[in-house]
Formats: structure tokens, C-alpha cells, sequence
């Protein structure tokens, strides 16, 4: 693989692999455009395609999107090379998916297309988009099923990773005085409401004496999200500094808050159930999420590699090395280095 630093490798990652799948092509679809009057020629050839200057700065362009302020104009020659290898990686998964063919049930492709429309307020909303895109549902459904098809390629690597149990053990270890200590505070049953109304309605409800979980049930499409009875949340004392959470502080245990505000178009009602002292969390109880922590850096690593294996079987010519960053020449060794490395093969 190219001598390139862990970030932008992560750069590669994260853009051209995670955010793809991201409002399911969509965005990429709907950004279509030049250069903003750059004169378009070939940078690089790829496998025998040309890459043209304006889909290089559009990728690049993207990139610094994701890193905003961060990015100067000293980064972007790498930013380019990151975009470069952003294209051979997606020329080379598509050469893969062909060799494993990979395949897409055509359900699953009418799910995500149904959750993308679902993603904007109204489906006339999505439909404006779609017109002022110039898109059509079979092109989004074309896109939908090459990023599953990404999808489902990313996740046959996870087959080889495994987590042995002495490994979750040592991370635990090593991290639970900073990963897994929690911070004091209040136990709490509370439930996120889109509608006031039917806040005020199991708000009075459980004040009668209904049970919880029953008016949960009972209000669960007008609910964004809630604790079941025998699983409250902790609320910090820090987080009970917030506005919309200072009610709980010194609020009676076990009896139903009043209709709270949790923000624009949102309200709340909580049961404040016991006190909470600053704990390290038992072992038993975070193993599971120390697993899946160990599993994603493995999974991220196998990726890396994936990745640079696809880089490294492809065939690239840059034909503008000027907009790229300059390559760094081995140094050469000097003689007084090299004579003694000599004089030790003629031993052998």
C-alpha cells in the first residue's frame, strides 16, 4: 500500500465507503456539476479510464466538507490524493462485487427506497427533490442497490473477525476507570413525546395510577422514545444543570413530572426512581458493548487492509503530478552505510 498517513487513509474510509450510503446516493446524484469554469483535462488514468480534473475536484471538494475548518490550502494536494483513491477503491469494489456476485433482493431495495422517502418531511417533499434533481425512481433504485451491494461486500469481511474473551477482559481492564465509570446521579423512567397532547393524556393517566408501561403502549406512535419501567435511565447531575431536566432535581421520587418541554416540538414526562452513586459499571454489565468496541477496530483494520489491497492491485498513471503531492524519494544509503552490509552477505 502507498506510504500514506492514517488519516487520510480514514479520509478514503469515511467518504467514499461510510458516506455513500448516506441518504442512499442521493446527495452525490443530486450535486452533479463541473469544475466552476476550471479547464477540464485527465489527471490520472485508471485502469485505462481517464479521470478528469472536475470529478478529482468534486471528490476533493467533498472531502473537505467532512473536515470543514480544519482543512487549508496546504492539505488540499493530499485531499486530491485521498480523492484519487477514493476512485480506484470504488472502480475496484465494483470489479469485486462482479467476481463474488453479489446480489440484491429486490425487496430490500423497495425498503430503502421507501426509508429514503420516509427520510424528508412529505413525500411531495421528496418528490420536489427528486424533480429538481433531475433523478428518476428507477436511477435511485440503480444507486440503492450498488451501495447495498458495497454493503453487503463490507460486511463478508466480518466473518474473519473474531474477539476471544481474554481480550474483552484486558480492555475492560485497562479501561474501566475512564470508559466505564458512571457519574452519580438519578435513575429515571421518561418518555420523549411528538405530541403534547398525548403527553398531558399519560401524564394524567399515570398520575391516576396507570401503569408506565401501559401508557406507553398505549401512546407509543406519539412517543419518539421511552424506558421501559424496569429499565431507567441515569440522568447525571450535570445533565440535570440543563434547562429542560432541572424539574428532576429536586423532585419527589416516584411520582410522574409534569408535561416538560425537551425542545422544539417535543415535550417529556419522567419518574424520578432512585439515587445514583458514582460507580465503575460491573464487567457482566458492559461486556457485550467492550466486545462490539474491539470488534469495530478490527473491523476498521481489515478494511484498511481491504482497501490497500485494492489500491495496490490497481493500475495507475498520474498524468499531473503537479496538483498531487510530492512524492518523497527513498534516501539513498551512503557508502560508509553500505560497506559493512556488504562485507557481512560475502560472509554468508
Amino acid at each position: 500500500m502507498r506510504n500514506y498517513t492514517k488519516v487520510i487513509m480514514i479520509i478514503v474510509i469515511l467518504f467514499f465507503v461510510a458516506s455513500c450510503f448516506a441518504g442512499y446516493g442521493l446527495y452525490s446524484r443530486g450535486n452533479r456539476g463541473g469544475g466552476d469554469g476550471m479547464r477540464d483535462y485527465p489527471v490520472a488514468e485508471v485502469n485505462g479510464r481517464k479521470v478528469l480534473r472536475s470529478e478529482l475536484e468534486k471528490g476533493a471538494a467533498q472531502i473537505s466538507e467532512q473536515y470543514g475548518s480544519n482543512v487549508s490550502s496546504a492539505d488540499i494536494p493530499q485531499i486530491r490524493r485521498a480523492a484519487l483513491d477514493g476512485i480506484i477503491i470504488q472502480g475496484e469494489l465494483q470489479k469485486e462485487i462482479s467476481n463474488r456476485k453479489i446480489d440484491v433482493p429486490s425487496d430490500e431495495i423497495d425498503a430503502a427506497y421507501t426509508r429514503a422517502m420516509d427520510s424528508y418531511p412529505t413525500r411531495e417533499e421528496f418528490m420536489e427533490f427528486i424533480k429538481r434533481s433531475g433523478l428518476t425512481e428507477k436511477q435511485i433504485k440503480e444507486d440503492i442497490k450498488k451501495q447495498l451491494q458495497m454493503q453487503k461486500l463490507m460486511e463478508s469481511l466480518e466473518k474473519d473477525v473474531a474477539v476471544d474473551d481474554k481480550e474483552v477482559r484486558a480492555f475492560y481492564d485497562t479501561a474501566k476507570n475512564f470508559l466505564y465509570k458512571q457519574p452519580a446521579g438519578v435513575m429515571v423512567n421518561i418518555a420523549t413525546f411528538k405530541d403534547k397532547a398525548a403527553a398531558e393524556a399519560a401524564q394524567k393517566a399515570i398520575a391516576g395510577g396507570a401503569k408506565w408501561d401501559a401508557e406507553i403502549e398505549k401512546y407509543k406512535n406519539d412517543i419518539e422514545m421511552a424506558t421501559s419501567y424496569d429499565k431507567p435511565t441515569i440522568i447525571t447531575d450535570q445533565m440535570l444543570q440543563q434547562k429542560e431536566l432541572s424539574v428532576l432535581k429536586d423532585y419527589p421520587m416516584n411520582k410522574v413530572t409534569p408535561v416538560e418541554s425537551a425542545g422544539e416540538n417535543h415535550s417529556y414526562i419522567a419518574i424520578k426512581r432512585s439515587k445514583s452513586a458514582e460507580r465503575v459499571l460491573p464487567f457482566d454489565e458492559v461486556s457485550g458493548d467492550v466486545t462490539a468496541v474491539i470488534k469495530n477496530q478490527k473491523m476498521q483494520q481489515a478494511q484498511q487492509k481491504f482497501y490497500g489491497e485494492l489500491l495496490s492491485r490497481a493500475n495507475v498513471k498520474v498524468l499531473d503530478a503537479s496538483i498531487f503531492p510530492e512524492e518523497k524519494q527513498p534516501e539513498a544509503a551512503s557508502s560508509d552505510q553500505t560497506a559493512p552490509a556488504a562485507s557481512e552477505d560475502k560472509k554468508d
